[in-house]
């Protein structure tokens, strides 16, 4: 540093720390705030049973899950008839056209009771996670007659929640 800016340096230190003694200030509030409304998720796999055969039982399954913020109190979802079924509230079938193949849902690997319209399946908390899942297993009997084809249906699902 040169001799000279010494006294330079010094005279502006002097000034700056005579306009902050005299410097005023203002002191404000800001809010913040945020709302958290409860909203799930409900998704599931496509249940593919593949190509069915003529002389067993063709099995398929689907994972189905909610996700939700927060923790839910939802434990249970309904799960609709399908698109296809005939009539509406006794058999679910997939469908080309108007040709039908019919199918069960259940809830154990193993078949079991279908389940019936707006069957209420119950989930299972994955860990400590706000994710929930289970299951769905379909099976359709072997039959010869079935008309060749691609056939689909739609089940809905729904799950209810306090918002």
């Amino acid at each position: 540093m040169n001799i000279r800016s010494v006294p330079a340096v010094a005279a502006g230190m002097m000034l700056a720390a005579v306009s902050l003694a005299q410097a005023q200030t203002a002191v404000g509030e800001m809010g913040v705030s945020a709302t958290v409304s409860r909203t799930c998720t409900l998704s599931a796999a496509p249940l593919a049973f593949g190509t069915l055969s003529v002389s067993a039982v063709t099995n398929g399954s689907a994972v189905v899950t909610l996700v939700c913020n927060g923790t839910s109190t939802v434990t249970t979802i309904l799960v609709g008839m399908g698109a296809n079924a005939a009539p509406p509230t006794t058999q679910r079938n997939l469908a080309s056209g108007s040709d039908l193949v019919p199918y069960t849902l259940h809830v154990l690997e193993a078949g079991g009771a279908d389940i019936a319209t707006e069957g209420a399946v119950t989930l299972v908390r994955v860990g400590t996670t706000n994710t929930y899942n289970t299951t769905l297993y379909g099976k359709i009997q072997p039959n010869s007659a079935y008309p060749m084809g691609t056939y689909g249906d739609t089940v809905i699902l729904t799950a209810v929640y306090a918002p």
